[in-house]
């Protein structure tokens, strides 16, 4: 009798998006277009930060949150479909390359978290030089900020994973 995440890895494998995504050019294509959804959210902060506290902030960071939104969700989906759920199925159910990409992902996407939070450390240093160590936030920033620092978190591994795993074997070397 097969257990709830055994019937999820045979439907991830067995899905026509698993076929369809599952060639390195094609995770690549997926995994420019996720980064760009991410690039987006991003943008709104810039909006905000520049604009807020305003309708103007408040509406144009909304459409830019739904558009990344909407593009975003199927192509995650999508992603955790072309890795055959390396980043989504509990380990028990990983192969050893499976793990080991798993691993890998996990490894990379902590250098790159804390590149970003770094580079966020220094333009904050950076921003509030110039008044003379003061830097206002908005407070309408504050929501937006954390939402996008925990959707990167959570992207990044998947986006690593989908860019550096091997193409699966054919089905004839199965």
């Amino acid at each position: 009798m097969m257990g709830t995440w055994e019937k999820r890895r045979e439907r991830l494998e067995n899905m026509p998006a698993s076929r369809l995504w599952s060639t390195r050019p094609a995770r690549r294509r997926l995994v420019v277009v996720a980064a760009a959804a991410l690039v987006v959210l991003w943008a709104g902060l810039v909006i905000i930060a520049r604009h807020a506290p305003s309708d103007l902030a408040r509406n144009v960071y909304l459409s830019m949150f739904g558009i990344s939104l909407l593009v975003g969700l199927p192509v995650v989906g999508w992603l955790h479909t072309a890795t055959r759920g390396v980043l989504y199925l509990p380990e028990r159910l990983l192969d050893e390359r499976q793990l080991h990409d798993r691993r890998r992902a996990y490894t990379s996407a902590h250098r790159a978290t804390s590149l970003v939070l770094g580079s966020l450390f220094v333009l904050a240093n950076f921003w509030s030089y110039g008044d003379r160590l003061t830097l206002t936030v908005p407070t309408a920033l504050v929501a937006p900020l954390a939402l996008t620092l925990f959707v990167t978190h959570y992207t990044i591994p998947l986006l690593i994973a989908a860019w550096t795993v091997a193409d699966p074997p054919d089905d004839d070397d199965e």
